[in-house]
């Protein structure tokens, strides 16, 4: 199904959707359906797919980390969105949402494009002092926020390579890098589950990023945004209102919602998706699946290394240069699968 028709198709069923969850405004389903069709969503479900891996399988991390990722996997989850979770902000656009050609959101572009790394840096600074946030809510947001790096960085460039052979005639970039995402997400999830995940409550747990169950009200605490706010204003020269970052979770939820719902079956892969399957997602040169694994245990030695930066206590340019030595600053493909 074209994008268009996607969003041209949420005229339609989002009534369905207002009368089954009343307390959902047809402004909030509106934007959050835009989102899914325009922005996204393969990047962020792959996000909280892989730390949901990792979680699963922590391999040799300390213990402290797999205490973390056991016990507070909703934090993990919100780290490994948080640099896209600004996506969400439709959520509060209502049909304005809709211009085709609006701007990337500004702190998603920020938290890509400036400092990421140090960025999380200093985030584990300020969970090695304990001052903010218990030590394995803040781990476990440590975690999920460098495996998103570490799938950035790793799968951002494959995805190029693709577009550039697969792009057809006179599709932009852009749309081709979505649509690529999308299918081998797509691919990813149906392999590892067993079945297509679209139009379950699976999706819906994936996008809860707080501790408390159903929809987001309150948004997360305080202590969680004074990690966030501090962070990125001392690395990247800005910082979002609480409210801003609430509005993103709630916004994360809803999306969730809909695809979690029936219609969000309208999204899952077409019945002719076998040569898709073989030409984005596994075949003699190229295996998706072993470039997440991969992923994996290159966030597993990030987050040892981390674990040995916080261990120290000894948070100097010094000792950041070394961090940055093994895991190098740079620009973040902004939306990854």
């Amino acid at each position: 199904m074209k994008r268009l028709g996607l969003v041209e198709r949420a005229r339609t069923v989002t009534p369905a959707l207002l009368h089954a969850k009343r307390w959902i405004s047809f402004e909030h389903c509106i934007a959050s359906l835009h989102w899914v069709a325009v922005w996204g969503m393969p990047t962020l479900l792959m996000h909280l797919t892989a730390i949901e891996r990792m979680a699963a399988n922590p391999g040799e991390l300390p213990a402290d980390w797999v205490r973390a990722l056991s016990e507070d996997l909703p934090y993990a989850r919100f780290g490994a969105a948080l640099p896209d979770l600004p996506l969400c902000e439709g959520i509060r656009g209502g049909l304005a949402a809709f211009l085709p050609e609006r701007e990337l959101p500004h702190f998603a572009r920020l938290y890509h494009e400036r400092a990421p790394v140090g960025f999380g840096l200093k985030m584990a600074e300020l969970v090695a002092s304990g001052a903010l946030v218990g030590t394995e809510p803040g781990l476990a947001v440590l975690a999920g926020y460098f495996t998103h790096l570490c799938l950035d960085r790793r799968l951002y460039p494959v995805v190029d390579r693709l577009v550039v052979r697969h792009r057809r005639r006179g599709e932009r970039a852009l749309e081709a890098h979505r649509d690529i995402e999308w299918a081998q997400t797509l691919f990813y999830l149906r392999e590892l589950h067993g079945m297509e995940l679209l139009g379950t409550p699976r999706v819906r747990e994936k996008c809860q990023v707080v501790k408390s169950l159903g929809f987001p009200w309150r948004g997360i605490g305080g202590g969680l945004y004074e990690l966030v706010r501090l962070s990125s204003q001392e690395r990247v020269g800005q910082a979002p209102s609480k409210s801003e970052v609430d509005g993103w979770v709630r916004g994360l939820y809803v999306s969730g919602l809909f695809l979690s719902s029936p219609m969000g079956r309208a999204r899952a892969l077409p019945a002719y998706a076998r040569l898709s399957f073989q030409e984005l997602y596994r075949n003699d040169t190229f295996d998706f699946a072993a470039e997440v694994e991969g992923t994996l245990d290159t966030a597993r030695s990030v987050l040892r290394r981390l674990h040995g930066y916080m261990a120290r206590g000894t948070f100097t340019p010094r000792t950041r240069a070394r961090f940055l030595e093994a895991f190098p600053e740079g620009t973040l493909g902004a939306r990854a699968a």
